[in-house]
């Protein structure tokens, strides 16, 4: 016969469990993490992990629990992840337990699935390294493609290519000035300020205007890059393909930018 006290614990359990309010240890440590990862990583990773502006944290990264919290502390030099130094030592351990939630949860991680080789090939035949650089190769005029392929997700670097325009960097943002005489220069963004502007040409040349001594100063809204809607599909693959194993090393010594209280 059980007793009325072990009959009471079992009810009491029973009704912790189904009820809706009750959340184990272990969940509401991923459910915190999950807070302070949408208020902090998801603009550049994605809301599930999967990668946009910074790389793909569910399939892209063999890295341990111990590199991971090092790298949401720290930053990584020579990359635009920040150093997140306002967050507490526990809220760091709770953001990687929800990018461990995420790889144990079956979030598809899409994967480049043409032939890199070809996409090489293809690079070269559209002329690409006319405005980036790989290595010590090609031009400045856009983003370095150095490491993109371990910066940038699948999906994102699809984008780029077919619709340039969706998402375009802060400092490759293009201005045309159209001078006195009717003359137009058109580059990228250097630097700006009330009453001058500084931009880098496809030369690579770098130029300098006063604002009041020019007709006017537009600030494109589409990206200095073409788009390319109308690439077939297997080359585009192809291409992607290639640029996802660009994964070179990071530069020595370079800064790491902090970011300060956001949670």
């Amino acid at each position: 016969m059980v007793k009325p006290i072990h009959m009471l614990r079992c009810f009491c359990l029973i009704a912790l469990l189904c009820c809706p309010s009750f959340v184990f240890p272990q969940t509401l440590a991923v459910e915190k993490g999950r807070a302070i990862y949408r208020s902090n990583c998801a603009f550049c990773h994605g809301i599930t992990g999967l990668g946009g502006r910074g790389p793909d944290l569910v399939g892209g990264t063999k890295k341990t629990d111990t590199e991971l919290r090092r790298i949401v502390r720290d930053g990584v030099p020579g990359t635009s992840m920040p150093a997140f130094k306002s967050l507490a030592p526990e809220e760091t351990v709770q953001v990687v337990g929800f990018l461990n939630h995420l790889r144990g949860s079956g979030v598809g991680v899409q994967k480049a699935t043409g032939d890199p080789a070809n996409g090489r090939k293809m690079y070269v035949r559209h002329g690409c390294s006319g405005c980036h650089q790989i290595g010590t190769e090609g031009s400045v005029y856009g983003p370095e493609l150095t490491r993109i392929g371990g910066a940038r997700s699948v999906k994102y670097l699809e984008e780029s290519i077919v619709e340039p325009s969706a998402d375009i960097p802060d400092q490759y943002r293009g201005v045309t000035v159209i001078t006195k005489d009717g003359g137009k220069i058109v580059g990228a963004r250097v630097n700006e300020d009330s009453f001058t502007v500084q931009l880098r040409l496809p030369s690579q040349e770098f130029r300098s205007f006063i604002k009041d001594e020019v007709r006017q100063v537009d600030h494109m809204t589409e990206s200095l890059m073409p788009g390319y809607k109308g690439m077939p599909k297997n080359i585009l693959n192809d291409i992607v393909a290639y640029l996802s194993t660009l994964k070179g090393q990071m530069r020595q010594g370079a800064d790491v930018k902090k970011v300060e209280g956001i949670r």
